[in-house]
């Protein structure tokens, strides 16, 4: 009897302690958002009559055919203060899993050099304790970014991460996967020739503009006189060179909201178009968002929440813009965020259970002979020029054309590559990958071709993750090995090696492996 009634005992202690245990804690994120535009510098040092200029300053770059360096195009009647058309913004999403905190930061209008990269993460590691490499900063990549207050700039994103680890709460998911219309959206902005290779139709200049392509012929003829022949002799009479390249018109957006409430908290979209609606070089140098921000806004109004926007696989797309303004880049943003405003409610929604964020790390060789110095890269204008005037094979030609370009762009090169990257010969990146429950989003660095991109999720493409580029320091292009040999603008400024798109491609594979065979 003494040891059943002990048992008893036992049973009820067992019993009133399970129920007064704390109830296991349900998985949270936060989301904040800070004022970028209080770190922008406007005061433009670019002269404001482009006419008192030397008469040869811009000879070369009409030369080599690059097309937004050319007079007439680089903020035309700027020097003075650069007008706010829009403001821009740091947004942040925060969260912690069994490995310590992890965040995204999405930035308007900024490019990051690795020097600014470390800046800005250098309070969010020591003040905030998240880990340098579960940091992901995912700048939209506009055109008309104006310099910025370091000490602001640094100040304006650990407001934004500290406000979204503050805000952290319960939350459930959802995600919204859509298919464009037809090539209503973006153009594949490289156009080929057999023959000669490869143009990127950076602009409109020369081109008929249509609902679902860009007839490019003109512009193709003058870039073939450029090369110093006939065009009559390499053009196929009566074709029409146009846009028709492959494209990717995934708009995706992952939303999370308040379990308890069911307020929406925040939103990623990823759309895979370059933001230059309103680049600086034809909108006089007026400081914009895009058309990101203009979605962003959008969404923000209508449904709520903090959006964060993350530029998908675009290396070689750009929107199908009519004009370049802030109007339309304005009616662009707000097409995109009608659509997604009008799946939102038809989603399913599920309690977070699962939280993990993932790294991969990437190893890409880098070309040789990238790393010239000013007077290097003068004396091998010099002789590329030399060269230029004496070809008169339009193919050879703009393969030096091409080369010229890489010269052209060596500064950037220098800001691109950290200095244990130059002496090791290659790029040390990260693959970034954050799982909420089924929902996966993968960040990976550099401009890459929307080919790419296709093939590193092919394998779970019917998971439908969420595959976005340009994080962290900027590492320039990556184009496939087939359009690397057709040249072009963003293959002549590659600093990645012939093959790099497979080993992205195997370690992405190998990074979604790992995180769905669990």
């Amino acid at each position: 009897m003494k040891y059943s009634n002990l048992a008893f005992i036992l049973t009820v202690s067992i019993i009133l302690g399970c129920t007064g245990q704390k109830k296991e804690a349900g998985l949270e994120i936060g989301f904040g958002k800070a004022d970028l535009t209080q770190a922008g510098i406007f005061e433009d040092p670019v002269p404001d009559n482009q006419g008192n200029a030397p008469a040869d300053k811009y000879n070369r770059e009409e030369k080599f055919a690059i097309s937004d360096r050319v007079e007439g195009r680089w903020r035309p009647g700027s020097g003075d203060t650069r007008k706010l058309a829009d403001s821009i913004f740091v947004t942040a999403m925060y969260g912690e899993d069994q490995e310590g905190p992890w965040t995204i930061i999405a930035m308007d209008e900024v490019t990051l050099d690795y020097e600014t990269v470390d800046m800005l993460a250098h309070p969010l590691i020591e003040e905030l304790g998240i880990s340098k490499e579960r940091i992901v900063m995912l700048p939209s990549h506009s055109h008309a970014t104006p310099p910025l207050d370091p000490d602001l700039f640094q100040m304006v994103v650990f407001e934004a991460v500290k406000q979204a680890r503050d805000s952290r709460t319960e939350v459930e998911v959802a995600s919204l996967n859509l298919q464009l219309e037809g090539k209503e959206y973006i153009i594949n902005r490289r156009v080929h020739i057999d023959g000669i290779g490869s143009r990127t139709v950076m602009f409109n200049d020369g081109c008929l503009i249509h609902d679902n392509y860009i007839d490019a012929t003109s512009h193709m003829y003058d870039w073939v006189e450029n090369l110093g022949v006939d065009p009559e002799k390499y053009l196929e009479a009566g074709r029409k060179y146009i846009t028709d390249g492959e494209v990717d018109n995934k708009l995706q957006t992952l939303f999370i909201r308040n379990k308890h409430t069911g307020e929406l908290m925040g939103s990623f979209t990823r759309f895979a178009a370059h933001a230059v609606i309103v680049s600086a070089k034809v909108v006089n140098g007026d400081v914009s968002a895009d058309f990101p921000g203009h979605m962003k806004r959008k969404i923000e109004e209508q449904l709520g929440g903090i959006a964060l926007f993350g530029q998908g696989p675009s290396g070689d797309l750009r929107p199908l813009n009519r004009e370049y303004s802030h109007a339309f880049a304005k009616e662009y943003g707000y097409r995109l965020a009608d659509e997604i405003i009008q799946g939102y409610d038809g989603m399913y929604w599920q309690p977070l259970t699962r939280l993990e964020f993932f790294i991969e790390p990437v190893e890409i060789p880098l070309i040789n002979n990238i790393f010239l110095s000013l007077e290097e890269v003068e004396a091998e204008m010099n002789t590329i020029e030399k060269l230029f005037d004496r070809e008169t094979n339009p193919e050879e030609r703009r393969k030096l054309q091409n080369k010229f370009w890489g010269l052209y762009r060596t500064p950037w090169v220098h800001r691109m590559v950290r200095p244990e990257w130059k002496q090791q010969g290659q790029l040390g990146l990260d693959l970034y990958a954050l799982r909420l429950n089924d929902h996966v989003l993968i960040a990976t660095q550099g401009e890459i071709f929307n080919r790419i991109g296709k093939l590193m999720v092919e394998p779970y493409k019917d998971y439908d993750p969420i595959l976005v580029s340009i994080a962290n320091e900027y590492v320039s292009y990556l184009p496939t090995d087939e359009e690397r040999l057709k040249g072009g603008y963003e293959s002549s400024v590659s600093i990645m090696t012939p093959g790099s798109p497979d080993i992205l491609i195997r370690s992405t594979h190998r990074l979604l492996d790992r995180i769905y065979s669990e």
